[in-house]
């Protein structure tokens, strides 16, 4: 896999051009909602609100005018449903079959996070059937349980990576199950797609919202895959679809793709965006070295609880750690990291951006 190293590398400065036009982030997305999830391929969840929720955030990097009710919108028109990708994640509609993929491998026998109660799944399963809709709070919970799970919740779960239950919408963040034949379209194919065409399907998806890539980040977190995405790349560098540019890949259409210059504006990244979430790929590409520290213990955090990483055209910048006060209606900077003193113009950039943040929120910005 490594003989491709060999090739003539890309300019560092198209790298990142190509890697910044391909997520949308200075380029805003033209489209509606659904659109672009399909675009990224996926749209990471997570349970933090410090600010807003990362899926929210994302949207908001990419779409114009972004507000919360659209996304719920494209889930209830089902042109977008909650599953698994690297990480719980929204993914677009027409990418179901893939999700297949790993829902089959769960259902044979593949461990998720525990061990199958099938006498509780068959339990949790019948009442959906009869009953409609229902979350885990609409089941006895019971004492104990991984991670403060009751047992019922825990087989909800096991049935959603399974396939057998699809979640309809969140009410609050939680989740509200119901059966797959009451949610998805009717011209959507249930079937799983085929490993081959899974695994290409993983490598396609990453160069075309990302640009370039190594192998070991197209099947980051999703180690079952890696050898699939090993055999579609082999593939695909021989059928030419795919090339080399040094230690990277990319695709053929993009190896001479005119890219837009990267505008003189700051974006607020969330700690889950797509651009850093990988973060030896974010030291190599952009020499930025990033770490969300809300997992570090207080007394070793050098820049915060939640920092988002500050982008200038095509630069990390720095770091600012945000907090919404919506008692007193302001967004507050608990602390702002710059990675060398800024110029006048990434300071009113960084107002700028900071100021159309807290408006998304109903927010007024603290000022600098």
């Amino acid at each position: 896999m490594k003989a491709y190293t060999k090739a003539k590398p890309l300019p560092a400065d198209f790298i990142r051009a190509l890697v910044l036009s391909r997520q949308q982030v200075q380029h805003p997305w033209t489209g509606d909602v659904a659109g672009l999830v399909e675009h990224l391929g996926a749209l990471q969840l997570d349970a933090i609100q410090v600010i807003t929720r990362a899926h929210h955030h994302q949207l908001f990097t990419r779409l114009p005018g972004y507000r919360e009710a659209q996304l719920a919108d494209a889930e209830q028109a089902r042109q977008v449903f909650e599953y698994w990708s690297h990480a719980a994640a929204y993914l677009p509609m027409n990418h179901y079959r893939f999700a297949r993929v790993r829902m089959d491998r769960i259902r044979e026998g593949q461990k998720h996070w525990f061990e199958k109660n099938d006498r509780l799944c068959r339990f949790v399963l019948d009442r959906i059937r009869a009953e409609g809709p229902l979350t885990a709070s609409d089941f006895v919970r019971a004492k104990g349980g991984w991670w403060t799970w009751s047992d019922e919740k825990k087989a909800l779960e096991q049935l959603f990576h399974e396939g057998e239950l699809m979640v309809s919408r969140r009410e609050g963040f939680q989740k509200v199950f119901d059966l797959p034949e009451r949610l998805l379209p009717s011209d959507v194919e249930a079937s799983a797609a085929t490993e081959r065409e899974y695994g290409e399907q993983l490598v396609r998806g990453f160069l075309r919202a990302h640009g370039v890539g190594r192998v070991e980040e197209m099947h980051y977190l999703r180690r079952p895959d890696r050898e699939l995405v090993k055999s579609a790349v082999a593939a695909m560098l021989k059928s030419g679809e795919l090339v080399p540019a040094g230690d990277e890949l990319i695709l053929a259409v993009d190896r001479k793709a005119d890219v837009p210059t990267p505008r003189r504006m700051v974006r607020l990244l969330s700690p889950f965006d797509p651009v850093v979430i990988q973060r030896k790929r974010l030291k190599r590409l952009f020499d930025f070295e990033y770490q969300l520290e809300c997992y570090v213990p207080e007394a070793k955090r050098r820049f915060g609880y939640f920092c988002l990483p500050i982008l200038y055209r095509d630069r990390f910048v720095g770091v600012v750690d945000l907090k919404a006060d919506r008692a007193a209606g302001v967004l507050r900077i608990k602390a702002l990291h710059w990675q060398a003193p800024p110029t006048s113009g990434l300071e009113t950039g960084f107002n700028k951006a900071l100021g159309d943040f807290a408006r998304f929120h109903g927010l007024i910005a603290e000022p600098v």
